[in-house]
């Protein structure tokens, strides 16, 4: 039989007991006399002031914003969603009809005719560039947005340029939205 060994561990030291603090406050005869205000003072100290505070200044003029300063959020998003309309107008995926709610109405005729020239255009150079090709079918390359350049030249207009590149060619499309009952608007669009 073989003998096993058994070490002891070492003992936990015992738990040693410490006085507690004391957790009374102190009777008012046992402050030091030094820190008790003098008779009638505030128990509240408040500093002196060392010189008086300035004059208030009127508020500053407002500014008028000019067509350095940007365009506004809500332009932006204007801007942006009316170009993806018209981008998927372009494509195929929505009949130019649709930029009619986003026209203005005196304008609306000639923003959907333009949207539909833009449209019809896009068709006819994708056609041009599948045929005499091989008869397999391709599923036409999209237009995309390359780049969007924004100015708001009045509060309440925005004027936008737009790169779109469709396949192997590259197009550009002039807008304007305006402002109208707190609905942006387009007046204006072109594509090029």
């Amino acid at each position: 039989m073989s003998t096993v060994e058994v070490t002891r561990q070492q003992q936990r030291p015992a738990i040693r007991l410490r006085p507690a603090p004391r957790h009374e406050p102190p009777f008012d005869d046992e402050r030091d006399p030094h820190s008790w205000p003098p008779p009638h003072q505030l128990a509240l100290t408040w500093p002196t002031p060392t010189r008086p505070a300035p004059p208030p200044q009127p508020p500053p003029p407002p500014r008028r914003r000019t067509a350095v300063t940007g365009v506004s959020a809500e332009a932006r998003l204007a801007v942006r969603r009316f170009v993806s309309t018209c981008v998927e107008v372009l494509n195929g995926y929505r009949p130019a009809a649709h930029l009619r709610r986003l026209s203005q109405p005196r304008e609306a005729a000639t923003v959907v005719a333009q949207g539909l020239a833009g449209a019809y255009r896009v068709t006819q150079a994708r056609q041009a560039r599948t045929t005499g090709r091989a008869a397999r079918p391709r599923r036409p390359v999209p237009a995309a947005v390359v780049r969007l350049q924004l100015c708001e030249p009045r509060e309440g207009a925005v004027e936008a340029a737009a790169v779109l590149v469709i396949g192997d060619r590259t197009h550009a499309m002039a807008l304007r939205l305006e402002l109208h009952d707190e609905v942006w608007q387009a007046t204006t669009l072109r594509l090029i």
